[in-house]
């Protein structure tokens, strides 16, 4: 038994050193492994060149809108004082009628003016009125105070109150005298466009996202003060400054 232990511990050998002598054959073909070298090869190329510093692809700058002047905020606050300057002497008009009124009727002298002459200075402010609410269309609702003056003066008229008549006569006045000259200084300015549309969006940015600084009423005068491709930076009569998409904007 020890002698064929020992013949067969010689064959072994002599298997292991035939098989050294043959080529290992590799288990994956060669075009794969081309294939694998190539791709390996590539990507070693490319972190190559990043490690090397290669320069990125810069970004394109894009543009940024201009925040409103200092000149141009001046001019809204111009504008905000003089309307606020025709608001105060409206009130402060209508406070002296008031007091008149009452003075008069404390005195006796209510029935001191005629019917006809409250029936004249009637016809004469709803005329006043109108020419108002055709050059200053965009303050509706100043136009609607004042017609509703009017209507009351008309009541008190019918009911014989002459004193309370006029009285409601010269507040509807005072009013379409302020519009009047609103429109005025609008007829004067230079540049001026009209908002399109009922109401449309004065917004803090050149953007439909932007924050919404004020809704503004159609046929309202505005003042363009720069431009942002589609859109417009300008102030209103009553002194904001915002932007506004520029085909909502027309000449007159």
């Amino acid at each position: 038994m020890g002698l064929a232990f020992i013949k067969w511990a010689a064959r072994q050998a002599d298997v292991r050193r035939t098989m050294e002598g043959f080529p290992r054959r590799s288990l994956v073909p060669a075009s794969a492994s081309r294939r694998v070298c190539a791709l390996v090869a590539a990507l070693a190329f490319a972190v190559s060149g990043c490690a090397h510093g290669k320069k990125p692809v810069e970004e394109v700058a894009v543009p940024q809108p201009a925040a409103p002047s200092a000149e141009v905020l001046r001019r809204a606050h111009a504008d905000r004082v003089k309307l606020l300057a025709l608001e105060n002497d409206r009130l402060r008009a209508d406070l002296d009628a008031a007091e008149q009124t009452l003075v008069a009727a404390e005195s006796g002298m209510r029935g001191a003016q005629t019917r006809t002459e409250a029936v004249s200075q009637l016809a004469e402010a709803r005329i006043q009125v109108d020419r108002a609410a055709q050059r200053a269309p965009w303050r509706g609702e100043a136009i609607a105070e004042a017609r509703g003056k009017l209507d009351e003066a008309g009541r008190q008229l019918d009911a014989g109150h002459i004193g309370s008549a006029i009285f409601f006569v010269s507040r509807a006045s005072r009013i379409a005298t302020t519009l009047l000259a609103e429109a005025d200084r609008v007829g004067h300015s230079a540049g001026r466009r009209f908002v399109k549309g009922d109401r449309v969006n004065l917004r803090a940015e050149p953007s439909t996202e932007s924050e919404v600084l004020a809704v503004l009423t159609g046929q309202l005068p505005v003042f363009p003060e720069s431009a942002f491709g589609e859109w417009s930076l300008v102030r209103t009569a009553s002194g904001q400054v915002g932007w506004i998409h520029a085909s909502l904007l027309r000449a007159r």
